[in-house]
């Protein structure tokens, strides 16, 4: 066996395909687009690399002969580095055979790497950080993820432990159905923060002002996330990427803003899952065109079966006057009155008590764990 960095156009696409090879024949696990995982991967092309300046990465290949068992890729994030006063590096875009020699070996490739760079410890998996997907799945096989969330086989966690990992922190999923329930006691609840809160004014996103919706949101995100931890505030470049992959997919009113006297402070960002649409695509829409025109035809926002509630934050200072609570009421009156069946929420931070707090007013069970691990070097 063999580990090596990948070089050239043919390896890059050997990185990029081993999923379909891993994979093939799980009903759960929902093939990426490879041209978003390419364009993730390229240091030059993405936002989150700034060049260079602000994160490198290496990737790895491991092959027995010429058969391509494992990859992994090595990710030195200097401005999470800065930003919590660590020297640490990441693994991401973790797949292997059901072979913990091969694990180590991926694994060994990247401690090596981030040695050489004055790395003391190794996290992950980041596919390239926190701001993306990342986590292991450890609990809930049994259901495909929703949409930008991770999915791996339950042997990973033995590939993992078995290379010297061990837990830093788990994420979690919960999962309710979309039903009144709830909804009742959520809009007492926003008479009473509105009566307490005079200032306060909600409102759904404008998209003909993408351009001001995107620096709102940005604005409320970096800072009502800033003390999570791990957290690093997503630059300019990397919001505009991402929302401009979000735009086609967004239904309007589930993006809530909430204001205190004219200031935002709140945002709820709930997203349909498109992951069975992405699963019938195989990877690109060139591969089953038939598929893909019965989509572009048919598949909308409002007509997908369930949600992934991705965001839920409101600033520090604004925090336990129920504003949380009234931006959930609000969002799950659109579910209801548009048709969607049931909402994950994910991820959150296993200590963070005030947002599981908020799920469990809507019904919310915790169903999936996913886990961030790190090895001292």
């Amino acid at each position: 066996m063999t580990v090596s960095p990948v070089r050239g156009r043919r390896e890059l696409a050997e990185f990029i395909d081993l999923p379909w090879r891993i994979y093939r024949g799980n009903p759960n696990w929902i093939p990426p687009l490879k041209a978003s995982v390419r364009s993730m991967l390229d240091p030059r092309r993405h936002p989150f690399y700034g060049g260079g300046r602000e994160a490198e990465i290496e990737l790895f290949l491991a092959r027995k002969g010429r058969e391509v068992v494992g990859r992994v890729a090595a990710i030195l994030y200097h401005r999470h580095n800065q930003v919590h006063h660590e020297s640490i590096a990441f693994f991401g875009f973790f797949e292997s055979v059901d072979d913990p020699a091969v694990a180590a070996e991926l694994l060994g490739a990247v401690e090596g790497w981030a040695r050489s760079r004055g790395a003391t410890a190794v996290r992950g998996p980041a596919n390239p950080s926190q701001n993306y997907e990342c986590g292991l799945l450890v609990e809930g096989f049994d259901r495909p993820p929703v949409l930008m969330m991770t999915y791996n086989p339950p042997g990973y966690v033995g590939l993992i432990e078995s290379a010297g990992y061990a837990k830093a922190k788990d994420l979690y999923a919960y999962l309710s159905p979309v039903h009144g329930a709830s909804l009742e006691r959520l809009e007492r609840l926003a008479q009473r923060t509105r009566r307490r809160n005079p200032g306060l004014m909600t409102r759904g996103a404008n998209l003909k002002d993408f351009a001001g919706e995107v620096r709102l949101a940005k604005q409320i995100y970096n800072s009502a996330w800033e003390d999570n931890w791990g957290f690093v505030a997503v630059t300019d470049g990397e919001f505009d990427w991402l929302a401009k992959e979000l735009k086609p997919i967004v239904l309007p009113e589930l993006v809530r803003f909430a204001f205190v006297d004219g200031d935002p402070v709140g945002l709820l960002l709930c997203v349909p899952d498109w992951n069975p649409v992405m699963g019938d695509l195989d990877g690109s829409p060139m591969r089953h065109p038939l598929r893909t025109l019965k989509h572009l035809l048919r598949s909308k926002a409002s007509n997908q079966e369930g949600l992934r509630l991705v965001l839920l934050g409101v600033k520090e200072g604004f925090r336990d006057r129920g504003i949380e609570g009234v931006l959930l009421g609000e969002g799950l009156r659109v579910a209801l009155d548009t048709g969607y069946k049931w909402c994950e929420y994910s991820w959150i931070l296993e200590d963070n008590e005030l947002t599981k707090r908020a799920v469990r007013l809507m019904g919310g069970e915790l169903y999936k764990v996913y886990r961030m691990y790190q090895k001292a070097l």
